[in-house]
């Protein structure tokens, strides 16, 4: 009794030395984005989010009517989402929450005309709009598995290689 005792504490170890790495890699993915407060000021001929530490993020003053939002203007109170590269791919007004969505599957193509991800997921194919062509897929190959982040809209604010 006591060895397949041992034998059975042993595997279980080795599945979770196998699996630490995995659920490493998703908490870090999603513990890359911060949300932030601010206020809404004009900087230059645009919009930023300041936030009380100083930092400003620059917006798109058309954010807002893409997902549905009521116009931002000077002085809002927001909170702001901000990925890895401290872009600004979320805005909200205060007290407003957002529901993002995480999709994986394959991917297809990242469209150049289009703006535009396909993937390929478990039930079927499935094409999402991108908020903005920026994001990162550089050294992102065909067929590689993705995760991509879809804010209220539907659209793809952000895109990672998958598990």
């Amino acid at each position: 009794m006591s060895i397949r005792w041992n034998c059975l504490c042993a595997l279980l170890l080795v599945g979770a030395v196998i699996m630490m790495p995995r659920m490493a890699h998703t908490e870090q993915q999603q513990s890359s984005h911060r949300t932030l407060s601010g206020v809404v000021v004009k900087q230059g001929t645009g919009l930023a989010v300041k936030t009380p530490d100083g930092a400003s993020y620059q917006v798109n003053e058309n954010q807002s009517h893409r997902h549905g939002h009521a116009a931002f203007k000077e002085g809002d109170e927001v909170s702001v989402v901000v990925d890895e590269n401290n872009t600004a791919i979320d805005l909200h007004h205060e007290g407003e929450e957002g529901k993002h969505t995480f999709v994986t599957g394959k991917l297809i193509h990242v469209g150049q005309t289009k703006k535009e991800v396909k993937l390929q997921t478990a039930d079927r194919e499935k094409v999402f709009p991108l908020t903005r062509q920026e994001i990162k897929t550089k050294g992102i190959d065909q067929g590689a598995e993705v995760t991509v982040e879809l804010n209220e809209a539907g659209a793809v604010i952000d895109l990672h290689r998958g598990k």
